[in-house]
């Protein structure tokens, strides 16, 4: 049983000789690299995997003919490719498969992910999800699975309680991931979004905290005691509210029952201070990318970030931030798309490389 905070990985060590890695060792590595490559740029031909490896060919044919057997890539001829039709690879999007669960205060979302990133299934399941409940629909999700899944990912939001060990005993020997749920959602971006942005990628998430999620020199960055990304407990001063008490979803809900105006008001506090907080994290690790999604509606997100770049306009009067800052955005997924980041995690440990 694979459990903990921090994701594992699942696959047995191949034997060492004691002079450091072994052939095993670079087998698995160039064969989840050439997987990582056919997902970024499509189909590929030998001759173009052995170019972006830097292997030989006959070095390419052994990797895809390891893939190959194992089910998760297919051969074909190379369409419109003149009179020489050369064979390509391309990933098969059915060849693997992943669990995942995200956990909240307020509920539970399950997953079955294929590896090209087709939602097999979902469930949904209320508050508070029993585990009667949440066991059905694990094993609901396994029976429609069409190959044996890789593991279960599973996202854990602030706040939530939950026994590992006991979600550990509904898999069997399935291998399961825990992360936050920051993390996930760097994990959806990586694999099926924005990608990996050079210099990394930030990802804030706004609901009854406030949390960013951190990919920075292609590795999750979780800081001493894995307390990197809580912003929301940032004040601008001692007798200041923190961002959580400014931006979080109960003063959201507050200034929406108090009306438009103070609405507004609203945006105008909480944008301020996602920003300053974002050119705060920005300065330090200059990522590539900074994005904003969770529980809020996707407008609103959309006008903090408009006032949040307006702010940023007024500043540069008399504080310009350095020009490596990027803009702030919206998450490519919905909500950030958590669950859909829990059920990648199985694939990143188990086939594609740690830096992808």
């Amino acid at each position: 049983m694979k459990t903990g905070r921090r994701l594992s990985r699942t696959r047995a060590a191949p034997e060492r000789d004691g002079t450091g890695i072994s052939p095993g060792d670079i087998a698995d590595h160039n064969g989840r690299t050439a997987l990582a490559l056919l997902r970024a740029h499509g189909a590929m031909t030998r001759q173009e995997l052995s170019a972006h490896l830097g292997l030989t060919e006959p070095a390419v044919t052994g990797i895809m003919k390891r893939l190959l057997a194992d089910g998760l890539v297919l051969e074909r001829k190379r369409i419109d490719a003149g009179r020489y039709t050369p064979a390509e690879f391309a990933l098969r999007p059915d060849g693997a498969h992943a669990l995942g669960l995200s956990l909240r205060p307020d509920g539970a979302e399950l997953m079955l992910l294929g590896l090209g990133g087709q939602i097999v299934a979902a469930r949904s399941l209320p508050t508070p999800p029993s585990q009667d409940a949440l066991a059905e629909a694990l094993e609901a999700l396994t029976t429609e699975s069409p190959t044996p899944p890789l593991g279960l990912g599973v996202a854990l939001a602030p706040g939530c309680a939950v026994d590992l060990p006991v979600i550990a005993g509904m898999i069997g020997d399935m291998p399961l991931f825990s992360m936050p749920d920051t993390e996930a959602v760097v994990n959806a971006e990586r694999l099926f979004g924005l990608g990996e942005p050079e210099g990394g990628l930030v990802v804030v998430l706004i609901d009854e905290t406030v949390r960013a999620g951190l990919f920075i020199g292609g590795k999750v960055f979780r800081g001493m005691h894995g307390r990197a990304g809580q912003i929301g407990a940032m004040r601008p001063g001692r007798n200041h509210a923190s961002l959580n008490e400014v931006a979080g979803l109960a003063a959201y809900r507050q200034a929406e029952a108090e009306g438009e105006a103070a609405l507004e008001a609203w945006i105008g506090r909480a944008a301020g201070r996602l920003l300053d907080a974002v050119v705060a994290i920005s300065g330090f690790v200059s990522p590539g990318a900074v994005l904003v999604g969770g529980a809020l509606p996707d407008y609103l997100i959309d006008r903090l970030i408009d006032q949040a770049a307006r702010d940023r306009e007024k500043q540069e009067a008399y504080f310009v931030a350095a020009s490596w800052i990027p803009p702030i955005r919206r998450t490519t997924r919905d909500g950030g798309g958590v669950t859909l980041g829990a059920a990648g995690a199985p694939f990143i440990e188990r086939l594609l490389p740690k830096t992808m």
